[in-house]
């Protein structure tokens, strides 16, 4: 079952999608998935279960990148790699939405 993402997380990827708008191309965030996630979760478009999964692999290897960043003067791209792709409300909210697809035996 598709879910859709929260508003926390569409914020989290507008933020991220916005940082991109702005910045120089050496100072641009993401591979060309990164920014289609930022932008369908930013959109609030449903999310498929295979990409719940990837969502919450990304967002489980790349915390350490957003988090040396958190109350920097000056973020890095890792910083706004993990914003688009929900940021941290994402995390949780892929594992729950993991949770359920398991339970109704749909992963």
């Amino acid at each position: 079952m598709p879910y859709r993402p929260n508003k926390m997380m569409q914020a989290d990827a507008q933020r991220a999608i916005n940082y991109n708008e702005s910045a120089t191309p050496s100072q641009r965030w993401g591979t060309r998935t990164g920014r289609v996630r930022a932008g369908q979760i930013a959109r609030g478009e449903l999310l498929s279960p295979d990409i719940i999964v990837r969502m919450f692999s990304f967002l489980s290897r790349s915390k350490a990148n957003y988090e040396r960043y958190v109350g920097a003067d000056k973020k890095g791209k890792g910083y706004y790699a993990y914003l688009g792709w929900g940021g941290p409300s994402a995390i949780g909210w892929a594992e729950d939405k993991i949770a359920r697809m398991k339970k109704a035996g749909e992963l």
